[in-house]
């Protein structure tokens, strides 16, 4: 190894999946050990775990600098607010809720309204097209995994109403 070259190790990363998990949830939520852009392994997490670990407040591997990276993102509506000189800590985020919305057609979740995929429960070959430009060039299925600033580039995305639309439209 030259002096000028560091040393290249694995990293953790907050990310997705939109498969099933085993609790009924329509989406697993992950911290991804990722070398090299690939996903070595992968701890599932619980919503609220993910949100406070993302948000800074919580202690985690894959956030070390204790950074909200929902803020530094741009993904609003997640983890801590002030309201009135006081810090507020929420465990609601609707990008994560919504996650299941970019692989079903059907509300699955009632109350919950209709996803966007195009097909029941799959998104379509051009819906597949626009969520590979938010994964790492060597996971090319559909499910995943979504991690690192891609990840939180679609959460935020997600967001966008012209977004939706498009996503919607493209059946």
């Amino acid at each position: 190894m030259f002096a000028d070259e560091s040393p290249v190790v694995a990293k953790r990363e907050f990310g997705f999946s939109l498969n099933p998990n085993t609790q009924g949830e329509l989406y697993t939520l992950f911290i991804y050990t990722v070398y090299q852009g690939e996903v070595v392994d992968s701890r599932p997490m619980r919503p609220g775990p993910y949100i406070l670990q993302v948000s800074g407040i919580e202690e985690s591997p894959a956030n070390i600098e204790s950074i909200d990276l929902f803020e530094e993102y741009g993904i609003k509506g997640c983890g801590p607010w002030g309201e009135n000189g006081a810090v507020h800590v929420g465990l609601e985020c609707r990008s994560i809720n919504d996650l299941w919305k970019l692989r079903y057609r059907d509300a699955l979740i009632p109350g919950q309204g209709l996803g966007w995929s195009a097909e029941e429960f799959t998104p379509s070959p051009r819906q597949q097209i626009l969520l590979q430009a938010y994964r790492s060039p060597i996971h090319t299925h559909w499910h995943g995994p979504y991690f690192g600033k891609d990840a939180f580039r679609l959460l935020r995305d997600m967001q966008d109403p012209e977004w939706v639309r498009m996503y919607r439209g493209a059946s």
